[in-house]
């Protein structure tokens, strides 16, 4: 049965809701990502972007029409929280996360892999896997100041995963085989803290 446009010229619209926040929690959880970081990554946005519409109250209209649209997710849910969203394997504990890979010193190639949340040991705020020399990372993107372990890192502009040791006075070794040296912390950009790896033969 057709409706009637006189349905709608005697109401008005219904409201949008009014923040950013929840919106994009649901958007997140409608991806499976694990973080808003990896949402950012996917709509090609900066976190400065996303903290904006957060902070200033923005509904985020056209990142829900787009996860709506890729996902099948419910509209509804995804505004106002009501109804059923329509989000298949809620049982799954798996979640996606982004997967880059490194070739000579720069990010080649990236995918989003399914990845069992049993095995995210730990708080790690923002997970990535990256596959460097035959060894495949997880890594927490979080800022972290430097400490004994693997890093991800840049250092005049060529990005590798490195062993780092923090000495006195703000200096740091990077173990690089023959190759090793000392440098100031401040010559190093961190780009994440490696928290699990498997190797290759």
């Amino acid at each position: 049965m057709e409706r009637s446009t006189k349905d709608f010229t005697s109401r008005k619209a219904p409201a949008l809701p009014v923040g950013g926040k929840d919106p994009i929690e649901r958007i997140v959880q409608a991806y499976g990502f694990s973080s808003r970081q990896a949402l950012c990554r996917h709509l090609d946005v900066s976190q400065s972007t996303m903290a904006n519409r957060i902070m200033r109250g923005n509904f985020p209209a056209d990142w829900v029409l787009i996860c709506a649209m890729e996902t099948g997710t419910s509209l509804e849910w995804l505004t106002y929280g009501r109804g059923d969203s329509n989000i298949t394997n809620q049982d799954n504990p798996s979640t996606k996360i982004e997967l880059k890979n490194i070739t000579n010193g720069k990010f080649s190639s990236s995918n989003w892999v399914e990845y069992d949340e049993q095995l995210l040991q730990g708080e790690i705020h923002a997970p990535l896997l990256i596959t460097f020399e035959k060894q495949t990372y997880l890594v927490d993107e979080t800022e972290a100041e430097i400490t004994d372990g693997l890093w991800l890192i840049e250092i005049d502009g060529l990005i590798s995963v490195k062993e780092l040791y923090r000495f006195p006075g703000g200096r740091i070794r990077v173990e690089n085989g023959k190759a090793s040296f000392e440098c100031k912390a401040e010559e190093i950009r961190v780009l994440g803290k490696v928290v699990a790896r498997t190797e290759y033969f």
